[in-house]
């Protein structure tokens, strides 16, 4: 089962009109242009590879602090470059909460928190929602933790993946996501293969309560963390997945900058190259 896994889209109709997004895109490179990009590479790459992706996932940011027209243009782009092709998406922090439910036409529970639960093929994919109002890191509610207990009380046909906006671990004690008490245990004690995650804008693999978390690069822009600053980059990027026989695994690819080809050989490899 091959799928892929993209994320922090911040898809906007206009840069110019926010704060945060003014100062550093333009014409020349923006998230909307490098999302249209990437989904194309992902089409001719797959197309030479011979490759088929039956899903995507997308964990989070969709759009940079828009409304639902911004969700329109997300979700036109990518029925124009995608077609069909189903994807699973979460909440980020840029996701404002009614914008967001509005524009990608979900519900939500009481406490206006996106969460899902879908069967595909067997795989069980489960969707959380870490974002908070006001704040920038993540948290799991305990309605949330209850719901999840509830769904992996029985094991999947092909086991279960999860995916949400904010790293469960994370080297930087000060971006974490809080949970509540018992929640590390059910992740451990379940039938996750994987867990899914953005937010950082940096491709990483960790581990929580045993299970594989792995983090992909975003299309807006890359991240660089420093002691005392984060840096912006061009660096953009994606996961093509995998699971087979009950395993999962991952192949990550940097958009920009470009890479030069600098040589090759051919395959099967006979001698020690």
């Amino acid at each position: 089962m091959h799928f892929l896994h993209l994320s922090d889209t911040h898809i906007r109709n206009d840069y110019t009109t926010n704060s945060f997004t003014s100062p550093i895109f333009s014409d020349e490179f923006n998230p909307t242009d490098s999302f249209k990009k990437t989904l194309d590479h992902i089409n001719r790459n797959a197309k030479e590879t011979e490759t088929h992706y039956e899903f995507a996932l997308i964990t989070g940011d969709l759009v940079h602090e828009g409304d639902p027209t911004d969700y329109q243009l997300f979700k036109s782009i990518w029925k124009e470059k995608m077609g069909d092709l189903p994807y699973f998406f979460c909440r980020g922090n840029h996701d404002r909460r009614q914008a967001f439910a509005t524009g990608m036409a979900v519900s939500v529970n009481e406490d206006g928190d996106y969460i899902d639960q879908t069967d595909y093929q067997g795989l069980r994919i489960i969707t959380l929602d870490s974002a908070q109002d006001g704040g920038h890191e993540g948290v799991i509610s305990k309605r949330q933790l209850d719901q999840l207990k509830e769904w992996l009380a029985e094991p999947a046909e092909k086991g279960t993946i999860v995916l949400l906006h904010h790293p469960l671990a994370w080297e930087e004690s000060e971006i974490k996501t809080e949970v509540p008490t018992g929640f590390e245990e059910t992740i451990e004690n379940s039938d996750i293969l994987g867990i899914f995650v953005g937010h950082i804008h940096q491709g990483s693999l960790a581990y929580y309560g045993n299970k594989l978390q792995t983090m992909v690069e975003a299309i807006s822009f890359g991240v660089d963390e420093f002691p005392n600053k984060s840096v912006f980059t061009n660096r953009t990027g994606y996961n093509s997945c995998t699971i087979s026989e009950g395993h999962l695994s991952i192949h990550s690819v940097v958009m920009s900058p470009s890479q030069t080809v600098i040589g090759g050989c051919k395959k099967p490899v006979t001698e020690n190259v």
